[in-house]
């Protein structure tokens, strides 16, 4: 009982979060004023640099967990040693900076899903980032039916690593719907 209480509150926070966090994605300068008593100035701040591809074939996948193997603790440009024959068409990178506990929103559809995934840096320990992750999956079947799945869960992230997060899943033996790369730096 108090397992579900908790994640329904934790789903209504988020929605609520990913609500307000839905602004024009014009790119905003921070205030030339700075005020240095303000608590907030001592919140950590990131940048999110977030591209996705569809449609990767079990050869993709594979490419992208070997390259992301090799990569772990490196500031390479993301993808850069995929081989270009099992490179996925990624689309155009999502750059956002995000303060500790603030959400991220963002939205990604094609004919056959749409998905929308708050991001939320909820703990930042050392070089790595607890986020909380809340996944909103539209899916239309075969039959033109729409399925939901909804999950709510903990994700740790590498500062300065290249993360790869497949919200619909994915394995090297049957490829994947989607998958999200994620580039935390830290401001």
């Amino acid at each position: 009982m108090k397992r579900s209480t908790l994640t329904l509150a934790a789903i209504s926070i988020l929605n609520a979060a990913w609500l307000f966090a839905q602004t024009p994605s014009i790119p905003t300068a921070p205030s030339s004023i700075a005020i240095p008593d303000s608590p907030s100035s001592n919140i950590p701040v990131f940048q999110f640099q977030i591209r996705t591809a569809f449609t990767l074939t079990p050869g993709m996948v594979s490419a992208i967990q070997s390259a992301s193997l090799g990569s772990q603790g490196s500031k390479a440009a993301p993808g850069e040693s995929i081989e270009k024959a099992n490179s996925p068409k990624w689309e155009d990178a999502i750059v956002r900076e995000v303060s500790l506990a603030s959400p991220l929103g963002i939205k990604i559809q094609n004919d056959r899903f749409i998905a929308i995934i708050v991001l939320m840096p909820i703990e930042l320990i050392k070089k790595d980032i607890t986020m909380l992750v809340q996944n909103h999956i539209y899916m239309r079947s075969q039959d033109n039916s729409i399925q939901l799945n909804t999950s709510v869960h903990t994700v740790r992230i590498p500062v300065d690593s290249v993360f790869y997060y497949y919200p619909l899943g994915g394995d090297s033996k049957q490829g994947a719907p989607m998958v999200i790369e994620i580039l935390v730096n830290s401001k």
